[in-house]
């Protein structure tokens, strides 16, 4: 089995500082970084010294940025009708997309359940198709700056459109961008996908990028997801990209676990628990 690069969210350790997580992830021989966007590098707020200073000092780590997540900040709206807002979006994650660009990361993993939901006035069909243009419009930013940009699949319980693997592929024939992949997040799979390792062969090259929690959204192995087929499948279909453990505390006030030695507790599990896998396979 060829091993997996493996990385982790930087909001995995909620608002710490974003050079001391860098550090720890190396201490515990990940091989990259996923930057979350809205709390470590929001694009207007990130120079471009501050982009050469995250990209050096991943790199003096042993490292590289694997991707950027939760990208979005509030009212933005993909599905919506008005074209000026489809633009609003369309420009926005452009930002994002040099964002990743300058920092060397392959893909920016694209979720923003809410902003797909059909609006008032507007059928499911049409906003599907606005969503399938929005993608369109990041997929030509996405293009032009070597980036894949991945169209997450999430829960029906988050999002009324792209709630499955087959949903997104179907979509990704419309978009017809080669720069616009499939974003797997097992938590949501778990829900959605009849078999994950099933899904993920038939997905094949089409996807891009995949986030590796259990079913309570913490570190692998503390819930009761069956991991092996998982990676066997992600072997199998020759999986080129990282994994990364984007982990969240089910809480209504904050998404990160209460203090950093139970963030980094975590991190220490989830990595442990897929390196131990990939050596009994």
């Amino acid at each position: 089995m060829t091993r997996l690069k493996i990385s982790s969210c930087s909001a995995n350790y909620g608002h710490a500082d974003l050079f001391g997580v860098i550090d720890r992830l190396a201490e515990l021989q990940y091989d990259g970084i996923e930057i979350t966007a809205m709390y470590h590098a929001p694009p207007a707020e990130t120079s471009q010294d501050r982009r050469k200073a995250i990209l050096k000092r991943t790199r003096d780590a042993g490292m590289s940025v694997s991707g950027l997540h939760f990208i979005f900040p509030p009212g933005l709206k993909m599905a919506s009708s008005d074209r000026s807002e489809r633009e609003k979006i369309v420009d926005y994650v452009g930002s994002v997309i040099d964002l990743a660009h300058d920092l060397e990361a392959p893909i920016v993993m694209i979720g923003g359940g809410g902003m797909r939901a059909a609006l008032d006035g507007v059928s499911k069909e049409d906003a599907i198709e606005n969503v399938c243009h929005s993608f369109r419009g990041f997929g030509e930013r996405a293009e032009k700056q070597g980036v894949i940009a991945c169209f997450e699949a999430l829960n029906r319980f988050e999002t009324q459109i792209g709630r499955s693997f087959s949903e997104v592929c179907g979509y990704l024939d419309r978009i017809g961008s080669p720069a616009v992949k499939l974003g797997g997040d097992t938590f949501h799979m778990n829900i959605e996908e009849p078999s994950m390792s099933d899904s993920i062969e038939a997905a094949g090259r089409h996807l891009g990028h995949l986030h590796l929690p259990d079913s309570h959204r913490l570190a692998p192995g503390g819930g009761h997801i069956d991991f092996p087929p998982i990676l066997r499948a992600l072997d199998k279909i020759a999986y080129p990209g990282f994994i990364s453990f984007e982990l969240f505390w089910i809480a209504p006030d904050i998404p990160f676990l209460p203090t950093y030695e139970l963030c980094d507790a975590e991190n220490v599990k989830a990595i442990s628990h897929i390196r131990k896998l990939e050596d009994s396979l």
